[in-house]
């Protein structure tokens, strides 16, 4: 799935195959603070693990919360350590990438940074943020966004942090030209599925940061690595879709 060499120190990545399901999973030796806008350990928190899980695309689940919990306790993963998500992409397809930036390198106190994003990305039911649809069309589709960043990040800055990859996810799905159509059959560009989620993880170290904007170098590395791993994700689905 990726390099291991590639990770941010304390940060291990799995794709775990099990009888009822797959997942990935990130872990970390230390807690990350997390906000993300998932079904489990959604807001801010603190994290080891982050679970990106695999369900069928007809996964219809009255009760989610409840069946999270015991999937997770199935896997031996403390459900108060886990922040959660589910999509039903294709876990193999997976995208990958990371950058590092170092000022000063030869300094002790020189300024570092490491972002590593995943993105998974089903285009089942893409969408355009603002564009009428009618109900019948809001059924789930999702990518899915993990963000693990080396660094100290404010409030601001991790809020800051899902304005840019959203930007960034955005970017990647307008260069591989995927449209949706409006209510008057014309083609529009899509911006995301109907159910796309992200978590945002941070290790804390280094000094904070309190913007993550793209005039940043934080902002900066965080749009390349969303942008080059939903690029391969993209291009992973596409080619899945002929092939399966």
């Amino acid at each position: 799935m990726n390099n291991d060499a590639d990770l941010i120190e304390g940060i291990a990545s799995q794709h775990i195959q099990v009888t009822n399901g797959s997942y990935i999973l990130i872990s970390s030796k230390e807690p990350l603070r997390t906000l993300s806008s998932t079904i489990w350990g959604g807001g801010f928190g603190f994290h080891r693990h982050i679970v990106n899980r695999h369900v069928d695309k007809h996964y219809n689940c009255d009760h989610p919360i409840t069946e999270m919990d015991e999937f997770l306790q199935t896997q031996g993963l403390p459900s108060v350590d886990v922040v959660g998500m589910l999509t039903a992409a294709y876990l193999e397809d997976v995208g990958y990438h990371s950058l590092s930036y170092v000022l000063d390198a030869n300094q002790s106190d020189s300024d570092c940074l490491h972002v590593s994003a995943w993105v998974t990305m089903g285009l089942g039911n893409i969408a355009r943020a603002g564009l009428e649809r009618k109900p019948e069309e809001l059924f789930p589709g999702t990518i899915n966004i993990i963000l693990v960043i080396d660094g100290n990040l404010s409030d601001c800055a991790m809020a800051n942090c899902i304005i840019t990859a959203t930007e960034a996810k955005v970017a990647a799905l307008q260069d591989l030209d995927v449209h949706v159509q409006d209510m008057n059959g014309h083609m529009r560009r899509a911006t995301g599925t109907t159910t796309d989620a992200i978590v945002v993880a941070a290790t804390n170290r280094g000094r904070i940061r309190e913007y993550a904007g793209t005039a940043t170098w934080l902002g900066h590395l965080i749009g390349r690595t969303v942008y080059e791993a939903a690029m391969e994700a993209g291009r992973n689905y596409k080619k899945a879709v002929l092939s399966r």
